[in-house]
């Protein structure tokens, strides 16, 4: 007796990536379209969306990409919030470089490197943060789809 096997769950409900011809097939209409992109001179990037989907994005479209293990920070106003407390740290180390009476040479200089250092990841925060707002806002004008950033692609 012979029993045909159970159904694969779809893709959406698992962790897993499943065989879908035709999830293969609309990658490669977007990857051919990427190309004509490619040879039109524009420089796209391929990226999965969070639906899974496979899409083609421009640089300003896709905001910054959070790659690598731990803990991440992923939206616009997180990194805003970041950076604006590496602000307050590099303020309150430079205002206390100023404050201390009986220090050396050498420890205000090594408070200046940490409120340099402090204002650096900051901007840095920052410019992360107005990145990411104003890819969401490109998104959100031309309908476009979040991208899922630091994920493989599974290209077929």
């Amino acid at each position: 007796m012979s029993q045909r096997p159970p159904e694969p769950p779809q893709a959406k409900k698992s962790m897993f990536r499943y065989y879908d011809p035709a999830r293969d097939e609309r990658d490669r209409v977007v990857m051919l379209a990427h190309e004509e992109l490619r040879a039109a001179g524009e420089k796209p990037h391929l990226l999965r969306t969070v639906d899974g989907e496979l899409f083609s994005y421009r640089r300003e479209e896709i905001g910054f990409v959070t790659g690598g293990s731990g803990a991440k920070i992923s939206t616009g106003p997180g990194m805003l919030i970041a950076g604006t407390l590496c602000w307050i740290g590099a303020l309150a180390l430079a205002s206390f470089m100023f404050g201390v009476q009986d220090a050396t040479t050498g420890e205000r200089v090594g408070l200046c490197f940490l409120a340099a250092f402090g204002a650096a990841l900051a901007w840095y925060f920052m410019h992360l943060g107005l990145a990411e707002h104003r890819a969401r806002k490109l998104r959100k004008a031309r309908k476009l789809p979040k991208p899922l950033l630091g994920a493989n692609l599974n290209l077929p």
